[in-house]
This record gives structure tokens, C-alpha cells and sequence, in this order.
């Protein structure tokens, strides 16, 4: 077992730490996980032993000259000087004999490049306004980064992206501690006329910001926003002159904000989500896939045997995964030709499908969400069959933003529908009207005419589409102001009020959706009750 390290200094005020295990390499040093061990107190030996102690980081900088000295103490002075919510908080400097140790607050997530491989576009620009508050701040403080890049911006494991590594920041007023032309940064981050030996300033930081974010944009699969795309050219233009001319600026320009005053504004609270927020992009294309791979398994056991079917489905999932929309519409298009020529299904229902589920993914264009997850109305169909299709608004509005969860709920309320009536009994599940099933010779114009009357004659139908998108978009509200308890029981009480006031038909009916709504509500609060956990 190694021996475990100490380090402290002899001033006053100055702490001793336990170095427990390495997080970080860099040029300069190496960053330890530690905790302060304060042997002149009672509880010295309890904080040797971690407890009750709060963990701390310990950047590790030898130092072989006295410049090297310097630029190490300077560093720490620079960094303790900053105060900002956006930044990594240094506590402590220690000058060693052969080291110099700055102490800083211990941030429990990962650099931005490797949380960024999670984001949407939404989540990408909450970051890059993050490090233009700090910039901002440092700015006003007359300190320039120099080196600000994805690895340098760590995201907490409540989406909050703190600024770190002021090891080449130039200070206002100090002597430059480089050659003149030689360039202090990182290559692909680092503005032109730095390379031309001009002294950093605020627009040196702004260049690098655009840099950042274009390399952040190399995760999406979508062509960024006209806004973004705005603020990535003017922020790397090689004129300075046509860059935004501070960070507030540029804060403005990429947000469409008022300036700011170097707090933390809104959006950085919209920012610190849970950590399962941070990868619903990742749970929604997940989803996606099991959905695919279950249509597939479904269409296919229509015209194959079991181990074609599972071939086929497995393919569609990976497809349904990996390229969301067009896994969809294949799936779709699979499905609609498995239905034609199976015994059971007319050609209107068949020729039908595609049409509707085409329709349904070219939504994707109106919400980011809905094009992570195009066949989300279709959960409600194996959700009810095990008795919580009520409980699908709650699920979609967990994971997609408002529009994209309202129009998936109240889309997934018709497919259940449709589905009752094609495949089933013609009993609509959670309203418990007896329809009577759809002719399975129909043509397409009879099916859309008798659809068209269905809807006149029980509003009803229309109704529970109407409270399913409502639930979704309380909860999804809830889940992006950050109450989702609060949005839980306003969902679940106005679901409950609507099903029994509108909707529900029959007892029966109404017992299915109190139930159902129960289970889900009870899933979704263990689930969030657990995240919050993990993540507190």
C-alpha cells in the first residue's frame, strides 16, 4: 500500500493536506485529489482519517528556477484573486522547496469536451455564456486567460462549467514573463495576432471562446442556429476589429441578453441541472433505438421467423439509435410493408402508417427534442400494455424540452387511440368508450372518413390528447426551472382532475388511469429521488 503524501506550509493561515489520489496531468504539474488534515485541533485525527473533512484539489507544480518560482506564485495570486461562481476557487497558496502548491476547491465533473459530447445546441450555448460571465468578471480584474479552451472550462455534476488554469493569464501592469514572439496558448485556440507578438487582451480571450465553441459544435449532428453560427465567425474573425469588443459583448451577441454586469445571471441557474438532464440527449436516442428495435421485431415476426426477426430488430435499434429520423421513418416503412402483405390488415391501414409516421418525423424540424426521439408517441402503445401508457407525459416531459413533450404526449394519446382501434377491441384504454375496431379492409379514404367522424362524435377522444400534452409540458417546465417535485404533483393532480372531470367514461376507466398515473409518479420520483442523490 503506498504511503500517503503530505503537504503544508509553515505560514500562518497555511493548511496541511493529505494527497489521496492523482485527477490531472498537465505541462506544468499534476492536480491531486487531497483533504486537509489540521493536526493541532481534537478532530485532526478523525480529518486525517477524511472524516468530516471537505475535499480539496492540490495542484502539484515543481519548480527547478526562480522564474519558474515566479510564474507558479503568480499563478496563485492571480487565480485567489478571482471570486466568481464561473470559476475554480483557489484557497491557498504554499511555496515549497521544490514545489509550489495552490489549493482549490475540488470540482466533482469533467472538462466541457468530454460533457459536451452529451449537449444539444441549448446546452453548448449555456456553456460558452458561462465562460463569457467569468471572462467578463476576470476581465474586469484586469486579468487575460490565454489559455481558454474545453479542457480548461470543468462542468460540475450540476451542469455549472467553472473556469480553471491561470498558469499563462497576463495581469495588467505585470512584466511578461515570455520571450517576445514566443506564443503562450494552445494551437487551434490561440488568435492570429498573438502569433504576430502582440500583447494579449480581452479580444485574445473572445477569439479563443469562438474556437471553443466551434470545436464544441463538432459533437452535433445539426447545423448549428443562424445566432451561433453569427457569433462563431465574427468571435474567430482574424481582424480583431470585427470581434465583439468585450465579453459582455459577446455574451450579448451569442445570447441576445442585456450585457452583463459579471454576475452569474439566469442562464447559468438554467444551466445547473441535474446530472440526468445533462445526458437526456443521450437517454432520448437510446429510447429511440428500443423503440426501433421493437417495431422491427413486431413487423418482422409478421412475414419471419424468430431469428430473422431478432436480426431484423437489432438492426433497426443500432439505426434507430445512431440516425434517430431516418431510423424511424425505415422502421415505419418496414412495418407498413409487413402489414401489407400479412392476411390480417387491409391495404388502407397499410398504405395509411407510413404517411402519418412520415408526417409525425418531419415534425422533427419544429423541436430538437422531437428529432431525438421521433418515436416517442409510439411508448404509449407497450407502456399501456403493461399498464402505464398514463404515465408516458411524465416520461417524455423528463426528457424533452416543452414543445418537443407536448407534441409527443398528445401525439402518443393518438397512437394508443388508433392502435385500439386497429389492433384491438375498439375499447379506448383510460376513456372507456367502446368504439367497435376499424374494418381491416378499409381503404385509406374510408379509414381517414370514419377518423374524422370517431373525433366529431366524442370529443373525448381529442380531450385525453389535450391532457396528455398538458401534463408533458408542466413537467418539462418543472424539469427546466428546476422544481421537478413541484411539476410532479401539479402534473399528477391536474392529470388526476382531468381524467376524472373530461376523460374517464367508466369506473373502470378511471381506476385504469388513476393507477396507471400512480405507478408512473412514483417511478419518476424513486428516479429523480435517486439522481438528486448521486449528484447532491
Amino acid at each position: 500500500m503506498a504511503e500517503t503524501r503530505y503537504i503544508g506550509g509553515q505560514g500562518p493561515g497555511q493548511g496541511c493536506y493529505a494527497l489521496a489520489e492523482m485527477v490531472g496531468r498537465g505541462g506544468f504539474g499534476t492536480v491531486w485529489r487531497a483533504r486537509p488534515v489540521d493536526d493541532s485541533s481534537p478532530k485532526g485525527f478523525l480529518r486525517g482519517l477524511g472524516v468530516g473533512a471537505r475535499e480539496v484539489a492540490v495542484k502539484v507544480i515543481p519548480v527547478y528556477s526562480a522564474k519558474e518560482r515566479s510564474r507558479a506564485l503568480r499563478e496563485g495570486q492571480i487565480a485567489r484573486a478571482l471570486k466568481h461562481p464561473n470559476i475554480v476557487e483557489t484557497r491557498e497558496v504554499i511555496p515549497g522547496d521544490l514545489e509550489v502548491y495552490l489549493v482549490t476547491e475540488f470540482v466533482r465533473g469533467v472538462p466541457l469536451d468530454a460533457a459536451a459530447g452529451h449537449y444539444d445546441i441549448q446546452e453548448i450555448v449555456d456553456a460558452l455564456a458561462q465562460i463569457l460571465e467569468a471572462l467578463s468578471y476576470a476581465h474586469s480584474q484586469g486579468i487575460i486567460h490565454r489559455d481558454i479552451k474545453p479542457q480548461n472550462a470543468l462542468v460540475d455534476d450540476r451542469g455549472r462549467v467553472k473556469l480553471t488554469d491561470f498558469g499563462v493569464a497576463y495581469r495588467a501592469g505585470d512584466t511578461r514573463l515570455t520571450q517576445i514572439g514566443y506564443a503562450v496558448g494552445t494551437p487551434g485556440y490561440i488568435a492570429p495576432e498573438i502569433m504576430e507578438g502582440e500583447d494579449p487582451t480581452e479580444l485574445t480571450d473572445i477569439y479563443a471562446v469562438g474556437a471553443t465553441a466551434r470545436a464544441l459544435l463538432a459533437y452535433q449532428p445539426d447545423e448549428p442556429p443562424q445566432r451561433l453560427l453569427e457569433f462563431v465567425n465574427r468571435a474567430t474573425s482574424p481582424n480583431p476589429a470585427h470581434r465583439p469588443r468585450s465579453a459582455d459583448a459577446a455574451l450579448k451577441l451569442l445570447t441576445g441578453q442585456r450585457e452583463s454586469t459579471g454576475a452569474t445571471k439566469e442562464i447559468s441557474k438554467k444551466s445547473s441541472k441535474p446530472l440526468s438532464r445533462r445526458y437526456a440527449n443521450q437517454t432520448l436516442r437510446v429510447v429511440n433505438g428500443l423503440v426501433a428495435g421493437w417495431l422491427g421485431y413486431l413487423g418482422a415476426g409478421l412475414v419471419l421467423g424468430g431469428a430473422e426477426s431478432l436480426g431484423i430488430a437489432a438492426g433497426f435499434g443500432v439505426l434507430g439509435y445512431l440516425l434517430p429520423r431516418l431510423g424511424a421513418l425505415g422502421v415505419i416503412i418496414a412495418l407498413a410493408v409487413a402489414l401489407a402483405r400479412s392476411q390480417h390488415t387491409g391495404v388502407g391501414t397499410a398504405l395509411l402508417l407510413p404517411a402519418v409516421g412520415g408526417l409525425w418525423v418531419a415534425t422533427g424540424s419544429v423541436s430538437e427534442s422531437v428529432r431525438r426521439l421521433p418515436l416517442g408517441p409510439l411508448l404509449a402503445i407497450p407502456l399501456a400494455a403493461y399498464g402505464l401508457g398514463a404515465g408516458l407525459p411524465l416520461l417524455l416531459g423528463a426528457l424533452m424540452r416543452p414543445l418537443g413533450a407536448a407534441l409527443s404526449a398528445a401525439a402518443g394519446a393518438f397512437s394508443l387511440i388508433v392502435y385500439d382501434l386497429v389492433r384491438e377491441d375498439g375499447v379506448i384504454l383510460y376513456l372507456g368508450l367502446e368504439l367497435g375496431s376499424l374494418p381491416s379492409a378499409a381503404g385509406p379514404l374510408t379509414l381517414l372518413q370514419q377518423g374524422e367522424a370517431l373525433l366529431r362524435a366524442y370529443p373525448t377522444l381529442t380531450l385525453l390528447a389535450a391532457l396528455w400534452g398538458a401534463m408533458a409540458v408542466v413537467i418539462s417546465v418543472a424539469e427546466w426551472l428546476g422544481f421537478p417535485f413541484a411539476g410532479l404533483v401539479l402534473a399528477v393532480v391536474g392529470g388526476a382532475s382531468g381524467y376524472a372531470l373530461a376523460v374517464s367514461a367508466t369506473p373502470d376507466s378511471l381506476s385504469q388511469a388513476m393507477t396507471s398515473l400512480g405507478f408512473a409518479a412514483i417511478i419518476y420520483g424513486l428516479v429523480k429521488y435517486l439522481g438528486y442523490g448521486v449528484v447532491g
